[in-house]
């Protein structure tokens, strides 16, 4: 063990160890709490589809090209640096296992990403517009005109991630119920309203 922590904290694996000790601290912050952190406004869906790692959400691929590129980083400086008194790896071989490590990782994340979005298809919602009336649970840190992600129970009993915005200021934290009252199909959102279940409206 002490090897390989040695090697993790090794150029060039020491800022891959940073990163993925940052992935580390943000599932179990989802595993904890249930929460969705947030994601950029411009997710980057069609340049993540052009090298194919299009049909996932983004913090799941940030994860897999870290761990990835961790792993095969570590497992590179672990081979060029045989004991623990032996120097670091050169510059020139730490800048190609860096690009190494990257290429990997985009090769082996592209090569996960087929199984795994075989396992998380779901039932295609044939009318987005037919969620609209519905109460979904809000998943995301804060809901507001840009930025938001919910769950709702599709037509079929598939439990759906989808995007929502609010127009208004009301207080829509995780857990909270949201009345769905519009769709954006331009922006690919649901407009929602706070929910009071006990009154059954929109607040």
């Amino acid at each position: 063990m002490n090897e390989v922590f040695d090697a993790a904290m090794t150029l060039p694996v020491l800022p891959f160890t940073f990163l993925m000790l940052a992935v580390l601290v943000y599932w179990l912050l989802v595993m904890v709490s249930g929460t969705v952190l947030e994601r950029p406004a411009v997710d980057g869906v069609g340049l993540r589809s052009a090298v194919g790692l299009g049909g996932l959400p983004l913090s799941l691929v940030v994860s897999l090209l870290i761990a990835v590129a961790w792993i095969v980083s570590l497992v590179a400086t672990a081979a060029v640096v045989d004991e623990p008194a032996d120097p670091p790896p050169s510059l020139a071989a730490s800048m190609g296992i860096l690009l190494a490590a990257v290429a990997l990782a985009w090769a082996g994340t592209a090569a996960l990403a087929v199984p795994i979005r075989r396992a998380l298809r779901r039932g295609p919602v044939h009318d987005p517009a037919d969620l609209v009336g519905n109460v979904c649970v809000v998943r995301s840190a804060r809901v507001g005109p840009d930025t938001g992600q919910a769950e709702v129970t599709g037509a079929d009993g598939a439990l759906l991630v989808i995007e929502v915005r609010q127009r208004g200021s009301d207080e829509l934290r995780p857990g909270s119920a949201a009345l769905i009252h519009d769709y954006d199909a331009g922006h690919r959102v649901f407009w929602v309203s706070a929910f009071e279940p006990r009154l059954g409206t929109g607040l």
